[in-house]
């Protein structure tokens, strides 16, 4: 019996952990900032701060609690070791991000050995580091970096980076965090269908107001072509709606579906003058409104005939209903829809063109008739 006992102890010693690598074991060697392995062609630093990993999320667990491959090595091992599964632990995150097919690896967004919670500011998932973390890739020149210096110049970039407000909308937010997808699969975050719904996450007030407008409706009935938020404002380079270049480039935006309607715009005193840059001429949303554009028959559209009123005298005090029957949108090509101003134009052409016509021959035969004396005055001198 003694000497049973004495064999248990013996066999459960020697297969005890205490044998394997500990992490005090791995940082006898790991501690030296100038451990390096050369992989690929390059060299590689070994180095792992041993507070930085103690002070992080993972700093209560061993080593090979990650390394399993290195859980039965009781020294020194391979130089070689096999990649962390951090899907072990993290199975959800690890088959969205595998569902999703983001070419990253975990420790390409969250790091390796200083891995801090999402809510800590030296974490690279922290909302104010995240747009670092993310152009640590799309900035390269093959993975489309305009879409970093976009972003850091459109709205929600600046209000990040020079305010600090970390309510501002950073990659994972429109993009997701693991089941991250390109824009054309239609279970993307930024794809045209869900586009509308990922930017109310953060503007619940604006989507509910657009939902109700025609271009709204249009979207839901299925529309293809119908405007979703991105149609105007643009994916990363957001621009703010009240900076004097968005502005004066709002005919430009509404133009891409209703191009007839601009190019009579841009014929009026309104859109020729905001055509020289001048930011405080009505643009289509001064009249229409900007998200919540109704159909004119409708009584609460700004350009309903009962609201023309109100809608003119936001820029023209005293407006009244003569006023109002000025016509934005008339088209001078137009015979049927606008016969008045069509034979008027027309007129006005035939008009014109006689008297550049008559005084262009007017004018051709008085210089024939001048060079004609000037010439026989010099042959009687001679």
């Amino acid at each position: 019996m003694r000497y049973s006992l004495l064999l248990s102890m013996m066999i459960l010693l020697i297969a005890s952990p205490a044998s394997a690598l500990t992490t005090s074991d791995c940082f006898d060697c790991h501690s030296d900032d100038t451990l390096t392995k050369t992989a690929g062609g390059r060299e590689v630093s070994l180095f792992v701060d041993e507070m930085v990993y103690g002070e992080s999320i993972h700093g209560d667990l061993d080593c090979t609690d990650c390394h399993e491959d290195l859980m039965a090595a009781e020294d020194e091992h391979e130089e070689l070791v096999e990649p962390v599964q951090c899907g072990n632990c993290h199975d959800d995150a690890a088959q969205a991000l595998d569902e999703g097919g983001h070419p990253a690896e975990c420790s390409d967004c969250h790091g390796k050995h200083d891995i801090q919670p999402g809510d800590h500011a030296r974490s690279r998932i922290y909302d104010l580091n995240v747009p670092a973390t993310c152009c640590g890739c799309h900035a390269d020149e093959d993975m489309n970096p305009e879409v970093c210096s976009d972003w850091e110049s459109g709205m929600h970039g600046i209000v990040l980076i020079r305010s600090g407000v970390i309510y501002s909308a950073v990659c994972n937010d429109c993009h997701g965090s693991h089941d991250i997808r390109p824009p054309d699969d239609e279970t993307s975050l930024v794809n045209r269908c869900n586009i509308n719904s990922t930017c109310s996450s953060c503007h619940a007030g604006i989507v509910d107001v657009y939902r109700g407008s025609v271009h709204g409706q249009c979207f839901d009935e299925g529309n293809e072509e119908a405007p979703v938020c991105t149609s105007c404002h643009g994916s990363h380079s957001v621009e703010r709606a009240m900076d004097e270049e968005f502005l004066i480039t709002v005919t430009d935006r509404c133009s891409g579906c209703h191009e007839e309607k601009a190019d009579t715009f841009r014929d009026t005193y309104h859109g020729q003058v905001t055509g020289m840059g001048y930011a405080q001429a009505a643009q289509c949303p001064d009249c229409h409104g900007a998200h919540e554009i109704l159909s004119q028959d409708d009584p609460g559209s700004m350009v309903h005939p009962d609201n023309l009123v109100v809608t003119c005298g936001q820029c023209h005090p005293g407006a009244n209903r003569n006023f109002t029957l000025y016509l934005p949108h008339a088209d001078y090509h137009d015979a049927e829809g606008y016969p008045q101003l069509y034979y008027v134009y027309l007129a006005m052409v035939i008009l014109l063109s006689g008297v550049f016509f008559f005084f262009g021959i007017h004018t051709l035969l008085w210089f024939i008739r001048s060079y004609i004396e000037e010439r026989n005055k010099r042959e009687e001198k001679t």
